[in-house]
């Protein structure tokens, strides 16, 4: 109660202020709202190259893309703790021609963007496992007024980036819109992985700083984020059982959300830790086997035609408390374990099934093929690039 109250007084403080900004004309300028960053950053790029709008990076504190190479007074630390950059934030979303933002964020439920605005969803995930949005299990017990606000977040987006047809369908259902918000680009990020360049640039940058890897069979473990966290002290894989079984041949890299405690965890000459040092996609670079569970990495990972192993060891309580939009085993394009021994016959039978994986791909890429971020620029600013 004592939340929803707070929530609701700076929201209160938000719209006023929004609301007084909006009598300044919009400007050619695109704002762009960065909770993950990467694909924020693709899209950057390519509006420096081929437009003239002024872009203004707010970046919030979760971000961990930096942006360099940007002046300092576009781009913003956008948090109400840096009270004079965050009002600024305001006034430029405020007055923008153009929006991207790469989340759920609180604040767009009350920023009623001018009609002249058009406001972009890249999200941060290429397909979906869990629930999200109006579907998420977890928000069954809010308050009604945490429903109403939901909504009007997702009713500011006017398009939602896809790369599938199937990705397209759960965003209408998760965030309650019709297939007119809906832009079959593919999404930015996916471009990296049908670049050989950044592929092999990437590739250098992780050999270089992961000399344990070379000559190895490389493989990434990356759980999804729970809700309730875990420390890496029950990290629900045995690596010692791994590292007795795969040792001599294989490496392992550990890539955990940065949200979780890493306190205890060190790495070894079997296993690395890398989940506050190295981005993920530079460590899909260098991958062999992936082992995930309800995390997207798999939608653009299959991309690279790779074995991966799904390790869902909590299944029937994860879908119970938050929700899966398919049937997993039915979804998955590799082994399906619930034990560390699971994994281990996996890898050691090496009977992955490549032709699944390019299937999966086929469907959850579909518009994806590596010119993603140069056909979403060309829709968005149409009338600009006058064709």
């Amino acid at each position: 109660m004592i939340r929803e109250a707070a929530i609701t007084a700076y929201l209160a403080v938000v719209r006023i202020i929004f609301t007084v900004f909006k009598l300044f004309p919009v400007r050619n300028k695109t704002i762009m709202l960065a909770s993950f960053g990467d694909n924020i950053e693709e899209v950057r790029h390519e509006v420096s190259r081929r437009t003239d709008s002024r872009i203004v990076v707010l970046r919030e504190s979760s971000c961990r893309s930096a942006f360099t190479g940007m002046e300092n007074k576009n781009r913003i630390d956008f948090s109400p703790k840096h009270l004079p950059q965050f009002i600024r934030g305001l006034y430029h979303l405020a007055t923008a021609r153009v929006v991207f933002v790469d989340n759920y964020h609180l604040i767009l439920a009350v920023c009623d963007f001018k009609k002249k605005t058009t406001c972009v969803q890249l999200w941060h995930a290429n397909g979906a496992v869990k629930l999200f949005g109006l579907r998420d299990k977890t928000t069954n017990t809010r308050p009604d007024s945490a429903h109403r606000r939901f909504r009007q977040v997702y009713d500011r987006f006017h398009k939602v980036v896809v790369s599938s047809d199937a990705m397209a369908d759960i965003f209408k259902e998760a965030f309650g819109l019709e297939e007119e918000n809906m832009i079959r680009t593919g999404v930015p990020r996916t471009d990296f992985f049908h670049s050989e360049e950044r592929l092999d640039e990437a590739r250098r940058k992780m050999h270089e700083a992961l000399p344990q890897i070379k000559g190895r069979t490389v493989i990434l473990y990356a759980p999804t984020f729970r809700d309730d966290g875990f420390t890496v002290r029950d990290l629900p894989i045995d690596i010692s059982r791994m590292a007795e079984a795969l040792g001599d041949t294989h490496h392992l890299l550990v890539h955990l959300h940065p949200a979780v405690d890493f306190k205890g965890f060190e790495s070894t000459t079997f296993a690395t830790d890398t989940s506050k040092r190295h981005g993920i996609f530079d460590l899909l670079s260098v991958t062999d086997i992936l082992i995930t569970d309800y995390s997207s990495i798999p939608f653009e990972f299959s991309t690279l035609r790779r074995p991966m192993i799904f390790y869902p060891y909590d299944l029937e309580q994860y879908e119970a408390t938050r929700g899966l939009w398919f049937d997993y085993e039915a979804l998955a394009p590799g082994p399906v374990v619930r034990t560390t021994e699971g994994v281990i016959k996996a890898i050691e039978a090496d009977g992955f099934n490549l032709e699944a994986i390019e299937a999966f791909d086929g469907v959850w890429n579909k518009y994806a093929d590596g010119s993603s971020t140069k056909r979403l620029i060309k829709a968005i600013y149409k009338e600009k690039l006058g064709d």
